[in-house]
């Protein structure tokens, strides 16, 4: 372990949820119990392990959380603020941190694949959809594991400036993150094989509340 940081970003928008995605109960369990009970079975330590929300009911699951303004909502379909403002800004700059994200169901074999990566710079995790060159095929982005922490927070601001000034074809998320990282055109769907780790084991995130009876018999959890 290198002291890194992994924070599980709890503090998006829930327009089709009654509760935070993260409390969402799938197969008896709370989608954040089991990353967090997964992810220390990894062998990361509770206390690198951070929450990254606003609702008081994420107090009680033992480790730190963190608060930030998150200015991400939707209303009636209608996208208000930034979704890149889901990752947390304030940490010290050289701080090697790991997000997570709060709504993805998560298999002991990613959590292991994404804590024992070796690749240094920012690695993307997700589906191997990603490789397909069409935009409806997008494939599903569930951890961003970043070592450069003020390159990647300065991303974070360039991308949201970059979608102000009209230079983006829709609202940014973190694929736009993801390739003006890697200085490729944030328009069209493409990625470096040297920075982006595939998972397609039935990790994936649950974005409706139909979604939660799909994943369970996705596979055995």
């Amino acid at each position: 372990m290198d002291n890194r940081q992994y924070i599980i970003m709890c503090g998006g928008s829930y327009e089709h949820f009654d509760i935070p995605k993260a409390l969402t109960v799938v197969n008896g369990e709370p989608i954040i119990e089991r990353t967090l009970r997964l992810l220390l079975k990894t062998g990361v330590s509770k206390d690198d392990i951070h929450i990254s929300a606003t609702d008081e009911r994420f107090l009680t699951f033992g480790v730190d959380v963190l608060t930030h303004d998150n200015t991400y909502t939707r209303k009636n379909g209608v996208r208000i603020g930034y979704w890149l403002d889901a990752f947390y800004p304030h940490l010290a700059d050289g701080t090697k941190v790991t997000f997570l994200y709060g709504d993805v169901v998560y298999s002991y074999e990613a959590l292991l694949t994404i804590v024992n990566c070796d690749r240094e710079g920012e690695i993307l995790f997700g589906t191997g959809l990603a490789k397909n060159k069409w935009h409806k095929n997008w494939g599903e982005p569930f951890a961003y594991k970043v070592d450069d922490y003020r390159r990647f927070v300065d991303g974070v601001e360039a991308v949201k400036k970059m979608y102000d000034e009209g230079k983006l074809d829709r609202h940014p998320i973190t694929w736009e993150l993801y390739r003006y990282l890697n200085g490729l055109d944030v328009n069209i769907q493409a990625i470096n094989d040297e920075t982006y780790i595939c998972i397609d084991d039935g990790t994936t995130d649950i974005d409706d509340p139909w979604r939660v009876e799909e994943v369970e018999a996705s596979r055995k959890w």
